[in-house]
């Protein structure tokens, strides 16, 4: 092969391994200039080093491989620039969500009595009438679609305040989600009855911990989730508080085990 690099050498002058080349070949993201028919051995340009380190340095960044083949493909600064806008639009909010994670790890190292407190009450609740939206929503999604339904609903005489159901089991896929909004002439109805309730206190990406106190309230008490969960928002955004004075009943229906 004239002219060209074996993969070996190639891969020593980008510092990209031959199994990280074979894999880029194969994806469409870096071909070689010629693969052998009869041996299958693939051979590279020089000219090919400065496609190699763009992709090396954008790898480093965790640039997604869709990101970077389009960056290839148009060869133009702003597509560049537009993309890794994005990308560091993305680390920044996985960064912002390590911080809290590592922040929420630290409170239950300091306090693990957190991770259980006993504020779980049972409520007999009455049937709710409702104007509702509904969609299928992943977790990601969840404050967006919300957001947007209570938006819609807002011309709604409401009798109280706004709030959502999801199913009872938790998945990672998209879920239905429903926005409600009680009112005495809405066309749903939301049931009644006994229901473990837990008053959160706090921003909603910290709800977790009202989860975690209804199902250690739940373990040992002989009864289980008899349907969706419901969240009742009873202090949120536009009631001027911060997102530390948010307000919100997550209820848990409940049924004994055995009926």
């Amino acid at each position: 092969m004239d002219g060209l690099l074996p993969i070996g050498a190639f891969s020593r002058a980008t510092l990209i391994s031959a199994n990280t080349l074979r894999a880029y070949h194969e994806s469409g993201l870096l071909e070689p200039a010629v693969v052998d028919p009869r041996t299958g051995y693939r051979g590279y340009r020089v000219a090919q080093f400065g496609d190699a380190a763009v992709i090396r340095h954008l790898r480093e960044l965790d640039v997604p491989l869709a990101a970077i083949r389009e960056i290839l493909a148009a060869r133009d600064p702003e597509v560049t620039r537009r993309l890794l806008a994005e990308h560091r639009d993305r680390t920044l909010e996985r960064a912002a969500h390590l911080e809290r994670v590592l922040r929420t790890t630290g409170e239950l190292l300091d306090a693990p009595e957190m991770v259980t407190p006993a504020a779980v009450i049972e409520r007999v609740l009455p049937p709710v009438r409702a104007f509702t939206i509904t969609r299928e929503v992943a977790e990601d999604d969840f404050a967006g679609f919300l957001g947007e339904a209570f938006r819609q609903l807002t011309a709604v005489a409401a009798v109280g305040p706004p709030g959502a159901v999801f199913p009872a089991e938790y998945r990672d896929e998209p879920v239905p989600v429903t926005a409600y909004m009680p009112a005495d002439d809405g066309p749903a109805l939301l049931p009644g009855g006994r229901f473990a309730v837990f008053e959160f206190t706090g921003p909603y990406r910290e709800m977790t911990a009202g989860y975690r106190s209804l199902g250690a309230w739940l373990a040992g008490t002989g009864m289980a989730i008899a349907g969706p969960v419901r969240e009742s928002y009873l202090v949120g955004p536009g009631d001027g508080v911060p997102e530390d004075g948010y307000r919100t009943d997550i209820c848990w229906p409940l049924h004994l085990t055995e009926e």
